[in-house]
């Protein structure tokens, strides 16, 4: 059930709110019900792959409470690995073993992907790396861990939350909606709709055409445009998805964490790993980096800490590409954004200070190369799009030119992108602004039911599919 749609925003959410309130009363009864809608609608996603969500769930609680968490680890990648790699891997190596002229007998597997499988089992990774460090005690109640597996708003794509901060909010359930809670919803709900369905979908659909295609677009200013495109469209649908995504856990009285801040204001590499899908960056940090530092430095000796750092960094960043998707697209944006993050890095070892608008506007230039990589659907399409980037298809023809000025994502972007600028893009910097303000509010509420008259439109979205 995609989360734009009647469907969902008009039938499911109502109804699930209104019998929250109205058939629980104490807090362990609304764990339930949540683990309950949180099964439902995972069944409605596809029913065939409920039993994964389940059974991953029963393993992990299980080994935080017999302490094989490293059973529990592995078993989660495993099902990560089956599910959304091993295609990709037999697809690989029988392209080694044909150019060496060895017959493969290797075959692929029929196996869709589960909903959400990328955020879960990061869920459930961290749980038991949590408990590896003992930062808490293992849960006692398989229920509320279970709920906190298949908490609803957030299975499809995060953000990824952690299972202590997510259990102390489920002894807190609220009896019944505060008006605080009701505003910041509709806050939340009528920004991420906007995000998506005015500014997102309207330059998706150019996206989608013909014109991004191999053979659709030649020339320097049309692949910039492109470019500049997909990285407004990808930014305005992630986090338009996310503030739908706390806006509707908010009607439940669960604050998630927050997963974007204002990322194309970030100066460096750094800091835009700061901004930008705060929840997956901070997972890896935490999980991966630092431990990964903390061997390289032991392996390499306290004199050469930059080179343990720099290894860690393109370990760690290759894997957040890896994680995206089973593509080498995504492998190469992740190891890209390591040596970008080296580069970061090595300058502030050697404090060499660049005036801040260069720096920036360095930054941006490389964000958009980034994107590039990402948005590759193919090698032939990376190919023929970084031709066209680095100007060996001459600047464009005016006549493609002009249909991409009139077309709608050119608004969008008129729109989008000062918005995007001027850092009033996040839900959770404007509460404090708009709280209290009725004429505000009443316009977001308009805005809101403007974009669900316009959802039929509405694509799904775009990380979903990660």
């Amino acid at each position: 059930m995609p989360i734009t749609s009647h469907i969902f925003l008009l039938l499911f959410v109502p109804l699930t709110v209104g019998a929250y309130y109205w058939l629980t009363k104490t807090p362990r009864q609304k764990m339930f019900f949540l683990l309950a809608v949180g099964y439902l609608f995972y069944a409605l996603a596809g029913l065939n792959m409920l039993p994964v969500l389940l059974g991953l769930s029963l393993v992990t609680f299980w080994a935080g409470r017999t302490n094989r968490t490293t059973i529990g680890i592995l078993l989660n990648l495993a099902a990560l690995l089956l599910f959304k790699y091993w295609n990709f891997g037999i697809e690989n190596i029988n392209l080694i073993l044909s150019s060496l002229q060895l017959e493969s007998t290797l075959g692929l597997l029929k196996l869709g992907l589960p909903l959400g499988l990328s955020f879960f089992t990061f869920k459930h990774i961290g749980y038991l790396l949590d408990l590896q460090q003992k930062r808490y005690q293992p849960s006692s109640d398989f229920w509320a861990f279970a709920a906190f597996s298949a908490y609803f708003p957030q299975i499809s794509a995060g953000p990824i939350s952690n299972y202590r901060e997510t259990s102390v909010q489920f002894d807190k359930l609220p009896e019944r909606l505060s008006n605080d809670q009701r505003v910041s919803s509709l806050i939340y709900i009528s920004l991420g709709l906007a995000k998506k369905i005015l500014i997102a979908d309207t330059i998706g659909e150019l996206l989608a055409s013909s014109v991004n295609q191999v053979g659709g677009f030649s020339g320097l200013i049309p692949a910039w445009y492109l470019v500049i495109a997909y990285a407004a469209q990808l930014y305005f649908d992630f986090s338009g998805y996310t503030d739908l995504t706390l806006g509707v856990s908010s009607l439940f009285g669960i604050r998630l964490p927050q997963n974007f801040n204002n990322p194309y204001l970030a100066a460096n590499p750094g800091e835009f790993w700061e901004r930008w899908h705060m929840s997956l960056s901070t997972w890896f940090r935490y999980y991966l980096f630092f431990p990964l530092s903390r061997y390289y430095l032991r392996k390499f000796g306290s004199e050469k800490r930059e080179r343990a750092q720099y290894t860690a960094n393109l370990i760690t960043m290759s894997l957040v590409g890896l994680w995206h998707g089973a593509g080498w697209n995504f492998i190469l944006w992740g190891f890209y954004h390591g040596v970008y993050l080296n580069i970061g890095a090595w300058r502030k070892q050697k404090n060499l200070a660049i005036p801040n608008f260069v720096e920036r506007g360095f930054f941006l230039l490389a964000i958009l190369l980034g994107w590039a990589l990402f948005m590759g659907s193919s090698m032939d399409y990376l190919v023929h799009l970084f031709k066209q980037l680095f100007g060996f298809g001459g600047l464009g023809s005016l006549e493609l030119i002009t249909s991409l000025v009139k077309d709608n994502s050119f608004l969008a972007l008129i729109f989008g992108i000062p918005i995007a600028f001027s850092g009033l893009t996040e839900a959770h910097n404007l509460e404090d602004r708009i709280r209290g303000r009725g004429v505000s509010l009443a316009l977001l509420g308009a805005v809101a039911a403007l974009c669900i008259l316009l959802i039929d439109k509405a694509s799904g979205f775009i990380y979903i599919q990660f």
